[in-house]
């Protein structure tokens, strides 16, 4: 173990991000976490009474460091079957890569077809559910949890409700006031902040809450998952740094073309009041063979 994760391991303190994708996986992604995930699920879909979700097969991942360092891979999630064989995939997302909507879609059509085999038929494909947890905003509507299916445009009369699309984004929530008898709410305030004074208010009327607690301590203190959860999150960081100097490589170009854009502009005008190629250049500071281009322009 190097010296970093040894300083990590003896904090007594210390506790993992469950919103870090590769903790959120183990926390929610193991069969032995079952009634977690079932609490999580729930408390998403709204399901109560006789209507709740009791049990799922688990899609289990083994996580490797070429799959976490790439975030561009979206494998990182947890997808099970209800047992009435509804499919569920959830993925969290701590960064926006202007995507996700397309992301989402592409990612649920592979669920949904992956249930059909040579040879099987349209009506054994199941009902398919995508939970996205959104570490950012990206929907253009208030409420902080939407949900989508397929609707007809006038009516509003749903054509199936086969596709099924969650978006959840943490900073609107946030904003909110926590409601701690919503069983959403609770789970949320266990996903941005798992500290003791949170974890008071809530595991008294969730034991599931009490429970995923207990395995993040778990999780807390193995040396592997630490190194995995900070190769996750150097890999984020790393890609935020590269969206970041995308957007403002894009801003420096956006400026220059806007002077070059309005040097010729100026040139133009010269030009039509009748000042001479080599004049221009010099005033504006563009080739004279650019300036020349500008005349002929006039010209047509």
């Amino acid at each position: 173990m190097n010296n970093d994760l040894n300083d990590v391991f003896e904090q007594d303190d210390f506790i993992l991000d469950p919103k870090n994708d590769v903790v959120f996986q183990k926390l929610f992604g193991k069969k032995e976490n079952e009634d977690i995930l079932l609490s999580f699920l729930n408390a998403v879909l709204g399901k109560q009474g006789n209507d709740r979700i009791v049990s799922v097969d688990f899609i289990d991942k083994k996580l490797n460091d070429e799959d976490i360092l790439d975030e561009k891979i979206g494998i990182l999630d947890v997808r099970v079957k209800t047992n009435e064989g509804t499919q569920i995939n959830i993925e969290i997302q701590m960064i926006n890569q202007y995507n996700m909507v397309k992301r989402t879609l592409f990612y649920w059509s592979k669920l949904y077809t992956s249930q059909i085999k040579k040879g099987g038929k349209y009506r054994e494909l199941q009902k398919t559910i995508t939970i996205n947890i959104l570490n950012f905003d990206y929907i253009d509507i208030e409420k902080f949890h939407t949900t989508y299916h397929l609707y007809e445009d006038e009516i509003k009369k749903m054509l199936t409700d086969i596709l099924e699309v969650h978006f959840i984004e943490i900073p609107k929530f946030i904003k909110e006031q926590p409601n701690e008898r919503d069983a959403l709410h609770r789970w949320l305030m266990f996903l941005i902040k798992p500290n003791k004074a949170v974890l008071e208010v809530i595991e008294m009327a969730d034991p599931a809450i009490r429970k995923a607690h207990n395995v993040l301590e778990i999780l807390s203190r193995d040396p592997e998952t630490i190194r995995l959860a900070e190769l996750r999150a150097k890999a984020i960081m790393d890609e935020m740094d590269n969206i970041e100097g995308a957007r403002e490589e894009g801003k420096r170009e956006g400026r220059e073309e806007g002077k070059r854009e309005g040097k010729k502009e100026i040139a133009f005008n010269l030009l039509s009041l009748g000042f001479d190629i080599l004049t221009v250049s010099k005033g504006t500071g563009l080739s004279e063979e650019e300036v020349k281009k500008i005349k002929e322009e006039i010209s047509k």
